[in-house]
């Protein structure tokens, strides 16, 4: 190790691409996003080019900052998920992956009665990792945003203020 380096605070290019807020981001984290964001691109039957490669790249940075920030701020906060809420979510409200899932479509449309029946009866654990997901990101996630979206509060003043701001010229003496 440049012992150097350590003292100064510079990072290692072969460990670390990014800091974000502390946490280190690795250049095979950071690979295995792009890699995706290109498979999938290939999964759809497109070619991929130097312009897709650097859009895959762009995509993933941002995919990635966006998750890091939101996952900090979770944390922060302290928000967390119960299981009642996991299965409120499961049962009531469930995520786009999962009514996207063909499994629990019925001629290209989602299918509430195969979904809910499939929740009921689970053939093993295959439910585990998706309420985990459930309980330890995408609930956290919503929770954030809805307390966001309530804090947000523009009042006509304001408005005003802003709109006289961009359209008002004057010249005071």
């Amino acid at each position: 190790a440049n012992i150097i380096d350590q003292l100064i605070g510079n990072t290692n290019p072969q460990t670390t691409i990014a800091k974000i807020n502390g946490e280190i981001v690795s250049p095979a984290q950071f690979n295995s996003l792009v890699n995706q964001q290109l498979t999938s691109l290939k999964s759809n039957g497109q070619s991929v080019n130097d312009f897709q490669i650097n859009q895959a790249r762009n995509r993933a940075w941002d995919n990635m900052l966006q998750d890091i920030l939101v996952t900090q701020e979770v944390e922060k906060l302290g928000i967390k998920a119960s299981n009642k809420e996991v299965m409120y979510h499961l049962e009531n409200q469930p995520p786009i992956f999962l009514q996207q899932n063909p499994t629990f479509q019925t001629e290209g449309k989602f299918d509430l009665d195969k979904y809910l029946s499939a929740l009921a009866s689970p053939n093993g654990d295959e439910w585990v990792p998706i309420e985990q997901f459930m309980k330890n990101t995408y609930i956290p996630n919503f929770k954030l945003q809805k307390l966001i979206d309530e804090n947000i509060i523009i009042s006509e003043e304001e408005v005003l203020t802003e709109f006289k701001k961009r359209n008002l010229d004057y010249n005071l003496t």
